[in-house]
């Protein structure tokens, strides 16, 4: 099977930091970064948060001054993915920009219709309007790059990463770019955490801790033509939609039935959900060590499914093994893909 692609390039944003070696050691030994408190209407919640510290080359970028969090994070994650990918000036000028996320820019969408709701419709803030579309961080990227190619969003649930991968590994098959950058990212908000928690999502609270705590950050990679010892992502498969949890299990399972590489290494990402069972019995018929990312990073929707991607490259390039990632996302997407040291 021919690969559809070499991952040239990786970055992310997390609350341990951008470093991928240092973050990928900590999710590996189980570590979990510090949290603090979200709360809104009388409830708290824990969060993994992001240290804007952390996020100096956004912070010096003139058009992110009036920016949602959300921005800053894709944006770090792109450029780190680009540097690492090693690509040239014009290259970074041709990169087709794939943007995905499960929530886009809450906290300014927040803040713009509580003017509304608060001082009327004439109230709303030209300021706070373009950061509350969904392609918002896209068209930040495609400035900073100076690129001239597509600067799209994707909206789902986790699943929706996965989605982004395969969209861009169509533009490379159909030899439309030469690379592509592919983005995803997650900020975190009280009235969001409160929903997924009204939704039966398992938040932790401070009276039960057990559940997902939800975080906040990026994951970049840069696809493109293949590269001694990186990456290759051999498939990239999209389930049909569920709609219960058997049809989330046989939609699983259906990727799952003809693997091409038996992965030593699993990243698999419904751990503490109502989904677990239903992912860990899909992939239990597979000899591999679970890797359980959202330990360290928390839930971060899309975000955290680009980081599954993120940490098993990083463990595939520096191990010379394969590994499987699979997403199971809360709504209706199901998703995997396949790396291998090609």
């Amino acid at each position: 099977m021919s690969p559809l692609g070499h991952i040239l390039g990786t970055g992310w944003v997390t609350p341990y930091g951008r470093s991928v070696s240092d973050v990928c050691h900590k999710i590996f030994d189980g570590q979990t970064p510090p949290s603090e408190m979200l709360e809104i209407a009388g409830h708290t919640w824990p969060c993994y948060r992001v240290d804007p510290s952390s996020l100096p080359e956004t912070n010096a970028f003139p058009r992110l001054r009036r920016s949602g969090k959300i921005s800053h994070f894709a944006l770090t994650a792109a450029i780190d993915a680009v540097v690492s990918a090693g690509l040239t000036e014009d290259e970074k000028s041709q990169l087709p920009i794939l943007f995905a996320t499960s929530d886009g820019g809450v906290i300014y969408t927040r803040r713009f219709f509580t003017e509304l709701d608060a001082r009327g419709p004439g109230a709303g803030s030209p300021l706070l309007f373009p950061e509350t579309v969904y392609n918002a961080a896209a068209s930040h990227v495609a400035a900073y790059f100076q690129s001239d190619r597509e600067a799209t969003a994707m909206v789902g649930d986790a699943a929706v990463a996965l989605s982004a991968i395969s969209a861009g590994c169509e533009l490379l098959s159909q030899g439309l770019s030469k690379h592509v950058l592919i983005i995803a990212a997650n900020e975190c908000d009280a009235i969001s955490v409160a929903g997924y928690s009204r939704w039966k999502f398992l938040c932790q609270t401070p009276d039960d801790p057990t559940g997902n705590i939800f975080s906040e950050g990026a994951a970049a990679i840069v696809l493109g033509p293949p590269r001694q010892r990186k990456p290759a992502l051999m498939w990239c498969r999209e389930g049909r939609p569920h709609f219960s949890r058997k049809e989330a299990g046989d939609s699983l399972r259906e990727i799952l039935t003809h693997p091409s590489v038996p992965p030593p290494w699993i990243f698999a990402s419904c751990q503490r959900t109502p989904l677990q069972e239903i992912e860990q019995e899909a992939i239990g018929h597979l000899d591999g060590k679970i890797f359980d990312v959202k330990k360290s990073l928390g839930e971060g929707l899309a975000f955290t499914a680009m980081a599954q991607i993120v940490a098993a490259s990083h463990l595939v390039e520096t191990s010379s093994q394969s590994a499987l990632v699979t997403v199971l996302g809360f709504a209706s997407g199901t998703a995997a893909a396949s790396l291998s040291c090609r």
